[in-house]
């Protein structure tokens, strides 16, 4: 196995344990609620747990594993820093056969190093309010290329792209 391997694995248990912790509170939540007999409290807490996830579930629609495995960790880091995001990419990324073209092993660690500069760069923004996120992934000839641009409520504060071919 390699390195990279290595290490998103270990992070991928780490980002599960983490949110099977915040799973169990948010039952707890609901619970809380129903047993008061508030069920629309529970419900809007529901409402608003369930949004969180949409972005997770996006990533789950990308067959290529590693790619999949570097998204949800760059998700979720984003998550944990109090920033809201969003990915978006073509639909033609949720075909398997897409990535027999657009994707080589060797992108895992350029890839991986373009999230954890786009999380050095979030950490310089900590005291900004409403950080917010855009994540893009592109169809390149031959590759591929992913767009982060962190924003605040008045102006862009960092915008870049990689391209892998």
């Amino acid at each position: 196995m390699s390195d990279i391997n290595r290490v998103l694995l270990s992070e991928l248990l780490h980002w599960y344990r983490l949110q099977r912790h915040d799973y169990m509170n948010h039952w707890q939540v609901i619970m809380g609620n129903l047993q008061l007999n508030r069920p629309e409290e529970a419900l809007r807490y529901m409402r608003e747990t369930n949004s969180e996830s949409l972005e997770e579930q996006k990533i789950g629609q990308i067959p290529e594993p590693l790619l999949g495995a570097v998204l949800l960790g760059f998700v979720i880091r984003l998550r944990q820093e109090g920033v809201m995001a969003t990915l978006d990419f073509p639909e033609e990324m949720k075909q398997s056969d897409f990535w027999k073209d657009h994707w080589r092993e060797e992108y895992v660690d350029g890839f991986y190093g373009y999230t954890m500069e786009c999380m050095e760069v979030v950490s310089r923004f900590k005291t900004s309010k409403d950080l917010y996120a855009e994540v893009y992934l592109f169809d390149e000839p031959g590759g591929l290329a992913c767009q982060f641009i962190l924003s605040d409520e008045e102006s862009v504060l960092w915008d870049k792209i990689i391209t892998f071919n």
